[in-house]
């Protein structure tokens, strides 16, 4: 079995502007279309069983439709499909007791894209009741895929956000940190939290790759692929080359994903 911890798409109304915007920001070109139906078509290419959709609400007023949209298509077949709330949402907690009543199992945050820093005490509000729930926070790390002056989650400060919430559900996307890796040895690796593989160890030589897993273990490693910005067959065989263990490839693919969700 295969989970992607970490993919996108939008509505069919939504993905073509949405796809367009992105794409002339970003530095990587997508792999197919945006939509379900794209993405369900790379699944079955790939042989991925399950994809975790990560949404998020860059604006305040979004919170509501985004979050419509993930409760949708978190009943379609391999699809597990994360909400998202805002810091600026004065009606954030609502959104959060609703999505938690429909069986949404996490919230991811893009600090870049939402406009606050990952430390930033009214967020605190929002992780408490988050980890009170028993819900998943999923958080992107590092650099992106659009070049900025300053990024708002670097690996320290989430490392800070990591400490002072220890016992909660949290993911930090990218290996806790992308293009900073020497920050993520520093900060990440030795930390008791998930990280995702999306932009991680390809960017990593091997040895680079066994130093962190053996600074970091082997039971919080997700595989996750950030698609459509990289191609999910490619990401697949990439992990199978990276990785030679049957066992530790098998927690990476699939083993450490199902124990976080509860599947």
């Amino acid at each position: 079995m295969i989970i992607d911890f970490h993919t996108h798409c939008f509505t069919d109304a939504l993905a073509p502007r949405a796809m367009a915007n992105l794409t002339e920001q970003s530095l990587y070109p997508p792999h197919y279309d945006g939509t379900l139906c794209g993405l369900k078509t790379s699944m079955k290419e790939a042989g991925i069983d399950v994809s975790v959709i990560l949404n998020i609400a860059t604006a305040p007023h979004q919170c509501v439709k985004v979050n419509n949209w993930a409760i949708a298509s978190n009943r379609e077949d391999g699809i597990i499909s994360f909400g998202s709330v805002h810091p600026d949402y004065n009606d954030w907690f609502t959104e959060l007791k609703r999505l938690k009543s429909e069986g949404v199992k996490g919230i991811k945050f893009h600090p870049d894209f939402q406009g606050f820093f990952v430390g930033d005490k009214r967020a605190y509000v929002m992780y408490e009741k988050i980890a009170e729930n028993d819900m998943i926070m999923v958080f992107h790390c590092g650099h992106d895929l659009v070049l900025r002056n300053k990024y708002m989650c670097e690996p320290k400060d989430f490392a800070h956000v990591v400490k002072d919430f220890s016992g909660a559900k949290i993911v930090g996307a990218h290996l806790g940190g992308q293009d900073m890796w020497n920050e993520v040895f520093e900060y990440i690796a030795p930390l008791d939290v998930y990280v995702d593989t999306s932009f991680g160890f390809k960017f990593l030589t091997e040895e680079e790759i066994a130093r962190f897993i053996g600074l970091h273990g082997e039971d919080k490693i997700l595989f996750g692929t950030d698609t459509p910005w990289q191609r999910q067959s490619v990401e697949v065989a990439e992990m199978r080359s990276f990785i030679e263990d049957e066992i530790l490839l098998e927690k990476i693919f699939s083993g450490n994903a199902k124990s976080l969700l509860g599947i």
